[in-house]
């Protein structure tokens, strides 16, 4: 007995599968986590499939991306720090990798993240609906 599957129900089957498996990217992440209740995750190029991001991409609704100025060069291993108005932190982990994957409430936030002693500050709002993509870029030394 042979099985077909279109694609679209082929990439369900995947992202169901690699739903289980997102845990294993989380773990990429330092349990340095101010509120466990704050659903984060971290992943990495070559290590991760394109399907499995996408998946985790829609599993949360905040989107942080590390990388070089000029080159685009991604970036690892960068301190992650998110406070909520007015100044509580409610999130401090390491991203393993250049994409770092968070679902926050509603609300006005302040991201900082780290990376060799250099702190960049973003501001955002979160709104009820819809997600974000924020971009971190630090100059070359």
């Amino acid at each position: 007995m042979k099985l077909r599957f279109d694609l679209p129900t082929l990439l369900v089957v995947v992202g169901l599968l690699l739903v289980g498996r997102a845990g294993a990217v989380g773990s990429a992440v330092a349990p340095e986590a101010a509120s466990p209740a704050v659903s984060h995750a971290s992943a990495r190029i070559g290590d991760d499939d394109p399907v499995e991001v996408e998946v985790l991409r829609r599993e949360h609704n905040l989107q942080l991306v590390f990388a070089l100025k000029g080159s685009g060069e991604y970036l690892a291993d960068v301190r992650v720090a998110i406070y909520q108005s007015p100044g509580e932190k409610i999130l401090g982990a390491v991203s393993g990798g250049p994409f770092f994957f968070v679902s926050l409430p509603p609300g006005r936030y302040r991201i900082d993240a780290e990376l060799n002693g250099k702190t960049l500050t973003r501001s955002l709002t979160m709104p009820a609906k819809g997600r974000r993509d924020l971009y971190f870029y630090w100059d070359s030394e």
